[in-house]
């Protein structure tokens, strides 16, 4: 008995000089959350195209800003653009040209919920507004084998990106609508307590860490 005492109060000692994290070194970069189509044969896929506005979600309200009315915008697609185009894509200007398709969402929101992923990583499909289908034209299928819970939380300066299949896509608008495009790859990435200085450059560091922690280079 005297033993486990002696025992308990060592590793009591040792927790209680055990050196915390500075949490005021959470603040300086994105979290990065990504997941993607493990099936998905990425090599088979050359061409890409961006979807050329930005949906803007706060509390409810939304909006798309074209990247040719904001400068920020602009420079936010160019960086997935960089990524894609390193991975050895090509882009090209009209999604009936494209085998995938980018679209960026920017939330100025707070949600907190545990879902489950990646059978259902898109939980913010429930947001109000959020990126019809019919952008690229047919509706949104699903996959992944795997389930898994995880907590999220969405808030002032997130990002969600998703990477869409569109090469079912026929070019004629009535048949397309009936068509089913898969999500391949959608990355999170949460930058709730980035300040504003020096945001695009962490934001693009995060755009790079979320292609790398999917992608071989």
């Amino acid at each position: 008995m005297k033993k486990f005492i002696l025992m308990l109060m060592l590793a009591l000692s040792l927790a209680a000089c055990r050196k915390e994290p500075d949490m005021g070194t959470t603040d300086r970069g994105y979290m990065v959350y990504t997941a993607y189509d493990q099936s998905a044969d990425f090599g088979a896929y050359s061409t890409f195209v961006v979807a050329d506005s930005m949906l803007v979600m706060d509390s409810g309200k939304y909006s798309y800003v074209k990247e040719a009315d904001s400068r920020q915008v602009r420079d936010i697609l160019d960086m997935y653009r960089e990524q894609m185009t390193s991975l050895g894509y090509s882009e090209v200007k009209a999604k009936e040209d494209a085998d995938l398709g980018i679209q960026v969402s920017y939330l100025e929101d707070t949600q907190h919920f545990v879902d489950f992923v990646p059978s259902d990583p898109y939980w913010w499909w429930g947001y109000p507004g959020y990126w019809s289908p019919s952008w690229w034209g047919g509706y949104y299928g699903s996959w992944a084998p795997y389930s898994y819970p995880v907590s999220y939380s969405y808030t002032t300066h997130s990002f969600l990106t998703e990477m869409v299949d569109l090469t079912p896509l026929t070019g004629d608008e009535e048949t397309d609508k009936d068509i089913r495009l898969e999500i391949l790859w959608n990355s999170y990435l949460d930058g709730s307590l980035v300040s504003s200085s020096g945001m695009m450059q962490r934001l693009q560091d995060a755009v790079r860490q979320s292609f790398s922690q999917s992608f071989d280079k």
